[in-house]
């Protein structure tokens, strides 16, 4: 099995996307662009890009050569695109496409991990920073009876969290209740719901205007959307498709589609310029997705005051009840 030398995230696939694209507008061929890339890229990637090369020495395409690391390395959202770009003779701009997509990607999540940071590191601080004068009075001991508790019982919720939402995406028909669950959770299942609506309508962009059928482009894209309930609806569209209906029409009977995304999918099937109106969609998704992950940055540390506010609360009351129980003693 090939080593994920994208393991660490998106960041490396962007800049791998993004150099092709442009070596390949600069008027290189594609074995010499692999063959700069090659050269200067190291580790692991360097094997990646070599064994490129050999595959297009024997006369196969990228898309094929990409095969050889699917899925652990390329997906087949990728492979779709660059199938598609080669076949219309866009590589290039399929590359760009594949570039826009990651750089979009991993905007988003730096964002969130720039956000959840100071929540995360304030909620630590509320349990550690009171303890502290019990450091110094009783000693490490008992500063660590204060605060392991209150540790202990957030890391083993977290942990437990994880392990109940990994194993029950195992089982299908599991995954897609807790899906459906997820969504109905106040606030947060709306931003994980438009965050998976953004996900698939920007993969579906970037699958259509490289080249891709529209039933594929929304089966491909429909692989790439994290929530199960989410992405069985779009696979269970996919044969309506194939009978011939309407984009705009299928989507309209869906309760997660927004209905602007919608207008805008029906206004391009009718004016015929589906490509210029998915430029527009992408766009508009941007910008809905900075919206979205600015609100939950914001909204978040909120929350982890009013958790912060709690505790210390409690602390609080538990001293002054320790407190006139000692007065009532004498």
């Amino acid at each position: 099995m090939p080593q994920n030398i994208f393991a660490g995230g998106t960041p490396d696939k962007k800049t791998f996307y993004r150099q092709l694209a442009t070596l390949l507008s600069s008027g290189f061929s594609l074995s010499s662009a692999l063959g700069n890339l090659e050269h200067n890229t190291p580790g692991i990637l360097e094997n990646v890009v070599s064994s490129f090369r050999k595959n297009i020495a024997e006369s196969k395409t990228l898309a094929e050569a990409m095969e050889v690391f699917s899925p652990e390395i390329f997906s087949s959202f990728e492979t779709g695109v660059v199938e598609a770009g080669e076949a219309s003779g866009n590589l290039p701009e399929s590359m760009a496409r594949l570039a826009e997509y990651f750089e979009f990607s991993s905007g988003i999540r730096n964002k969130l991990i720039a956000g959840l940071t100071y929540p995360v590191v304030l909620l630590h601080l509320a349990v550690l920073i009171p303890a502290v004068p019990v450091l110094f009075l009783k000693g490490f001991g008992a500063f660590l009876v204060r605060v392991l508790p209150f540790l202990a019982f957030l890391y083993i919720f977290f942990f437990t969290a994880v392990f109940l939402y990994r194993y029950s995406g195992r089982v299908g028909y599991l995954a897609e209740k807790r899906d459906r669950i997820i969504f109905d959770i106040p606030w947060l299942g709306k931003f994980l719901q438009k965050m998976d609506i953004i996900r698939f309508l920007k993969s579906f962009t970037t699958l259509y205007i490289a080249g891709v059928g529209i039933v594929r482009a929304v089966e491909l894209a429909g692989g790439t959307v994290g929530n199960a309930y989410m992405k069985n609806d779009i696979r269970q569209s996919v044969p309506l498709l194939k009978e011939g209906k309407k984009l705009s029409d299928i989507f309209a009977g869906k309760s997660w589609m927004p209905s602007v995304v919608h207008d805008m999918l029906k206004t391009g099937e009718v004016s015929g310029s589906m490509d210029e109106t998915l430029d527009r969609v992408a766009g508009y998704l941007k910008e809905e997705a900075d919206v979205a992950v600015e609100q939950f940055v914001k909204l978040l540390p909120v929350a982890v005051y009013l958790i912060v506010a709690a505790y210390i609360g409690y602390i609080v009351i538990s001293f002054y009840a320790r407190y006139f129980q000692m007065l009532n003693s004498f």
